[in-house]
């Protein structure tokens, strides 16, 4: 018996994302994952699941951003988050040195 066809999604959020679809759910791994490519988190999820839930959360601001995204295979998945390391989610730790303009540590 084939598996199913799977995609590679991308999720560079912190704590990963569940992404739910009635009672089908699938939790994505995100930046605190153990194995990060380019600050993205790879998780395999079904190809059809992933269609399904992107058509339906087209307008979600972390899909529209870039900062969740499906590849075919996890290289091209490591590839893409890769190109996108620099890619900012405004979710980062912030820097004790230089907390934020006018704002000086003691």
């Amino acid at each position: 018996m084939a598996s199913p066809a799977t995609v590679t999604i991308g999720c560079k959020l912190p704590n990963g994302l569940v992404l739910a679809l009635g009672e089908t759910r699938h939790t994505l791994a995100g930046t605190r994952a153990s194995a990060v490519v380019g600050g993205y988190g790879l998780t395999p999820v079904p190809a059809d699941f992933w269609a399904a839930w992107s058509r339906q959360y087209a307008a979600f601001p972390p899909l529209q951003q870039g900062l969740i995204f499906a590849q075919p295979t996890v290289d091209k998945a490591a590839a893409q988050a890769r190109e996108h390391a620099a890619l900012r989610t405004g979710l980062e730790p912030i820097n004790p040195q230089t907390p934020a303009p006018g704002i000086i540590p003691v």
